[in-house]
């Protein structure tokens, strides 16, 4: 299994070594994004491995919206906490 995932992410770094010269030539913020973006995708390398496609540019594409979703998801369920933290102050102010 270790050396299974050593293939995988090491299929995975040569996949997003092949996006460098795009990185490259991106704006600063966008670039640093962009790296941070691809560091995260190694969470993911099994994952890609597993799906048996050649090339892992739809793996990698789909890794990243799925983190894209999990953070919308996240944001998404902090907004209604703060929401409803709202909601209970306005109330206990009306009741003051």
């Amino acid at each position: 299994m270790a050396s299974e995932e050593k293939v995988s992410v090491r299929l995975l770094r040569a996949e997003l070594e092949s996006w460098r010269p795009f990185i490259e030539a991106l704006r600063l913020e966008d670039r640093q994004v962009a790296r941070a973006m691809m560091e995260r995708c190694t969470r993911y390398a099994e994952a890609m491995e597993a799906s048996g496609k050649e090339y892992l540019t739809e793996p990698f594409f789909l890794s990243v919206l799925l983190m894209q979703e999990k953070q919308v998801a996240g944001l998404e369920a902090e907004l209604e906490r703060l929401r409803e933290e709202v909601e209970a102050w306005k109330r206990s102010r009306a009741g003051s």
